[in-house]
């Protein structure tokens, strides 16, 4: 909600305040902004006093600061709203993976992470499209639906039942416990996985495809939002499919798999004749996207046991941030030097180099070789 009801409505937002295809781009960059230091920060913190007392702070912040960027004057007003606004969803991505691989464990942990992410694209689905339908009545519109979040609190409150750490250690043992987690490379790899794939998410994708769209073929928002509810829906159908693929293949090919999904759809972007042939790489990227993204975090989530997951969890939410900030700012120097070709071959390239470097580095786990940290 934070991010893809919004993006359709990118270039509205440029014309009304009188600004620049990159300084629009900085009301994702602003919003991820906050995660970069306070995620990995509130899941220790919900290591320690529990997850629901930094869950539910955080829903609330995120509706009633979202919402109120509906009423900014001026584009310095809507950032600072967007920075409290990010200030609430630090926690929220992070603990939600948290709770799912508190809840289960070996390939039901799998399933349910497919599930989740299914369940994230749904969203990701409806909300541009139905940002892009807001727009209709102004650019503010789509900030209307954060308040969504308020009654998704008091649900947590009243009826989440989920098991919380136990009581936790002194705050130097703690510390060590997760810096000692730190010195698995395996994870470090799986943390670079994930950095990757949310760079080529909300660069190219999130980012810069609303522009190109307005360019070549339509400026018309609630169009740009349905291109972009294309992605979710092949995301969702893959990601909800990624927990029986992985009974049957190993995770680690799915993930690299992905990778080469992302490379030819990235490539094919920017030398398409027309906006129908678009629909081809935008579901190849969204299939590409559901195989990895809920892989990738079940097999974080396996390197961590239950009192410590919020914090590599958190870290793992930490690594997205950074990724979500710097990506859009990246990607719109790379467009302001080499136009929408030379973000989408870069794109394209970075994929590439990624899909090698898991080819050789990320193996399958052995049985017998279980990492220590994983909670069985």
């Amino acid at each position: 909600m934070g991010v893809s009801s919004i993006t359709p409505v990118l270039p509205m937002v440029a014309t009304v305040f009188d600004i620049s295809v990159g300084r629009a781009a900085l009301l994702i960059t602003i919003f991820t902004l906050p995660g970069m230091v306070l995620t990995p920060v509130l899941g220790m913190l919900a290591d320690m006093i529990g997850r629901k007392k930094v869950l539910v702070p955080s829903l609330f912040l995120f509706g009633v600061a979202g919402f109120a960027c509906s009423f900014a004057q001026t584009y310095e007003q809507l950032l600072w709203l967007r920075f409290m606004q990010g200030i609430g969803s630090a926690a929220i991505g992070a603990l939600n993976v948290t709770m799912v691989g508190d809840l289960f464990s070996g390939n039901q942990r799998a399933e349910a992470m497919g599930y989740n992410s299914a369940v994230l694209s749904i969203g990701a689905t409806i909300y541009p499209a139905v940002g892009g339908a807001l727009a209709i009545i102004g650019w503010y519109a789509p900030f209307y639906l954060p308040l969504l979040a308020i009654p998704t609190g008091i649900l947590v409150i009243f009826m989440l039942k989920n098991p919380e750490p136990g009581a936790s250690p002194s705050f130097s043992r703690y510390i060590l416990r997760v810096f000692n987690s730190l010195k698995n490379k395996r994870l470090m790899l799986l943390f670079a996985a994930t950095m990757a794939s949310f760079i080529l998410l909300y660069g190219p994708l999130l980012t810069m495809l609303p522009f190109l769209m307005e360019e070549r073929f339509t400026d018309s928002a609630f169009f740009i939002g349905l291109m972009l509810s294309a992605v979710s829906v092949s995301n969702g159908i893959a990601s909800f499919n990624s927990g029986r693929l992985s009974r049957k293949f190993h995770p680690e090919s799915l993930v690299k798999t992905s990778y080469v999904l992302y490379t030819s759809a990235l490539l094919l972007i920017p030398f398409l004749p027309n906006i129908y042939w678009l629909v081809v790489p935008v579901l190849l990227y969204g299939v590409g996207q559901g195989l990895n993204l809920p892989v990738l975090i079940t097999l974080i989530a396996g390197e961590a046991r239950l009192e410590n997951r919020g914090a590599i969890m958190s870290l793992n939410g930490m690594v997205i941030k950074i990724s979500q900030t710097i990506s859009p700012v990246l990607m719109s120097l790379i467009y302001f030097a080499g136009g929408f070709k030379g973000v989408y071959i870069v794109s394209s390239l970075l994929a590439m180099f990624f899909f090698i470097l898991m080819y050789l580095l990320l193996k399958p786990a052995s049985v017998g070789s279980a990492n220590p940290n994983t909670l069985s």
